[in-house]
């Protein structure tokens, strides 16, 4: 639990570096591009990863600002894209943590100008969006 504690913090130490610059480029975002049928902000990109089994999972920030994720099945072909709410402003950014594919967090500037994130269980369960511990410390994985 203590190296998740510490790598929540650093990744949003790194947010809090790079805020700056994300947080400015919501006027930019009007452009739209698609995939697999979703239609996104292209200056954000499609963040992506891949589990030890082979499967791939996606997110993006969809034109209605909230964060969508899609993810391969072992036959190859695609769930379809499902919301994981919220309200973002930037590029998704996706850091693995305890050394394993498969756990990992999402996160990305929120409406209010902070950065927020959602971790994944290695047995696929997220938690509920929440704020960096570098805006609120008293937040449960935080230090």
């Amino acid at each position: 639990m203590r190296r998740l504690k510490s790598a929540v913090t650093a990744v949003a130490a790194l947010a809090a570096l790079t805020g700056v610059s994300v947080a400015a480029t919501p006027a930019q975002a009007a452009t739209y591009c698609s995939t697999k049928g979703q239609k996104y902000f292209c200056a954000y990109g499609v963040a992506s990863t891949q589990f030890e089994n082979g499967t791939t999972e996606e997110f993006v920030v969809g034109s209605d600002h909230a964060v969508w994720t899609n993810w391969t099945y072992p036959d190859g072909s695609w769930n379809g894209w499902v919301s994981m709410g919220g309200w973002v402003q930037s590029q998704i950014s996706i850091d693995h943590l305890q050394g394993s594919l498969s756990n990992f967090t999402i996160a990305a500037i929120g409406k209010d100008g902070n950065y927020w994130f959602r971790l994944r269980s290695s047995d696929g369960s997220w938690t509920a969006w929440r704020v960096s511990c570098a805006v609120d410390d008293s937040g449960p994985l935080c230090p």
